[in-house]
């Protein structure tokens, strides 16, 4: 990749090329950010969470359910519980080694494809799996080989994407995870709920738009004289980000951290609400249910793309990133309120608005706190991702001290617990000094 520029006639050593990451990538691969650059890159990256989250959020329970029905519930919580152990690890690691990658196909390419077509191979295991040992063991592989993808993709995003369109782009991505699981859920309709066409059908349509946009993109391959030498520390070392150097990443990291604790506190916790505290049964919940995703799905895509466009207007992203966080909190705290299911749907709606909003405009904010991003961007990112991996596994854990205030089953304390994380999780973003 060409790093200097000739220098005037008559000068000595040429000048550095002193233009931006994603201007100097575009010279070295001759391939710009363009609409069709940017369908593809947003179509990818939804392909890719259609064919991950369709099997978290419902074909892997149905499968579970087929093979163990009596024991369903606790073997579905350990085999989820273990491919989130693979993804948490998985994702920065995959991304530190697309870093040092000095494949002639690229640093990028060869993880997309390769992670894609793998994560595949592993839904079919699991379509297949002739037990529940087999149905973790795929899953687990399915985690790994998309976040490898998973970890590559979103490089992208610091790498080649203008500063003018990243609030934008950053909008489009925000939404992308809610579109995978409507995608995926509207699919298995026609698929059944049995057998192994529900993970090959949306598997494949979404490995197919991940190849797709994988194809399209140019790359330069890097010489291994370019790239630091790899070595073992390198797995450790991918897991981490010295907070106290780069002050501002880690401010934004816990922002999200906190934000997302709040998001899964929500998220997993709905169905238990409409029982416990509104009196529905398991039956009749389903429903509500349908109406509170659906919602969420679309308020999160509102929000997430008119704030991403804002931002990019008037060049400012901190301040809708703390809105953001705000406007979650409210929603949380209409929930906590809420003896009805029209409070309820309400709650979720402005939620789904700051989750959106907050979506839309953080992955541009941290593209540009990223630390040494022009060498670093896949660990970056994956590191930045785990921010809103672990509070999936610590929102579980925290929710029982809120339930038991008072003698338990005090939805009240849970979510505004959940407010409250999401202010101090503005008021954090408030002291970052990088971006505006």
């Amino acid at each position: 990749m060409p790093t200097a520029e000739p220098a005037p006639s008559g000068t000595g050593s040429p000048r550095p090329n002193t233009a931006d990451l994603p201007t100097r990538m575009a010279e070295a691969t001759g391939q710009r950010a363009d609409t069709l650059f940017v369908t593809l890159f947003i179509l990818g990256l939804a392909g890719l969470w259609t064919a991950l989250l369709t099997v978290s959020s419902v074909t892997l329970s149905l499968r579970v359910a087929d093979l163990s029905p009596d024991g369903k519930a606790a073997a579905l919580s350990t085999i989820a519980s273990a491919g989130a152990a693979v993804a948490l690890f998985a994702n920065p690691v995959f991304g530190r080694l697309s870093d040092l990658s000095a494949s002639r196909w690229g640093q990028r390419r060869p993880f997309m494809i390769g992670g894609g077509l793998l994560g595949f191979a592993a839904l079919l295991l699991i379509g297949v799996a002739p037990s529940l040992l087999v149905v973790g063991i795929g899953w687990c592989l399915a985690q790994l080989f998309f976040n490898a993808a998973l970890a590559a993709i979103t490089a992208v995003m610091p790498e080649r994407i203008p500063d003018h369109l990243k609030g934008r782009v950053s909008g489009l991505m925000g939404m992308t995870s809610q579109v995978g699981v409507v995608a995926g859920t509207f699919i298995v309709q026609f698929t059944g709920t049995h057998g192994l066409g529900m993970f090959v059908v949306p598997g494949a349509i979404g490995v197919g738009l991940l190849l797709a946009f994988a194809l399209h993109l140019r790359e330069v391959p890097r010489s291994r004289a370019e790239l630091p030498r790899f070595t073992l520390l390198d797995i450790p070392r991918s897991l981490w980000i010295n907070p106290i150097r780069h002050r501002d990443f880690a401010l934004a990291w816990l922002g999200r951290f906190l934000t997302w604790i709040a998001v899964s506190l929500l998220t997993t916790y709905k169905t238990y609400f409409l029982i416990d505290r509104l009196g529905y049964t398991s039956e009749s919940a389903a429903p509500i249910l349908f109406w509170a995703m659906l919602i969420l799905a679309v308020t999160v895509i509102l929000g997430s793309n008119v704030a991403g466009t804002l931002s990019d207007l008037v060049r400012r992203r901190k301040v809708f990133v703390i809105g953001a966080s705000l406007i979650f909190g409210a929603g949380m705290v209409t929930v906590a309120a809420a003896d009805s299911v029209e409070a309820f749907l309400v709650g979720v709606a402005v939620a789904g608005i700051g989750q959106g909003a907050y979506m839309g405009v953080d992955y541009a904010m941290v593209a540009a706190l990223l630390p040494n991003k022009d060498t670093d961007a896949a660990k970056g990112m994956g590191v930045f991702n785990l921010s809103s991996t672990v509070p999936q596994t610590i929102a579980p854990a925290l929710a029982p001290l809120f339930l038991a205030i008072g003698g338990g089953g005090n939805y009240t304390a849970l979510y505004l617990g959940a407010g409250i994380f999401s202010v101090v999780g503005a008021v954090v973003i408030q002291f970052i000094r990088g971006s505006r």
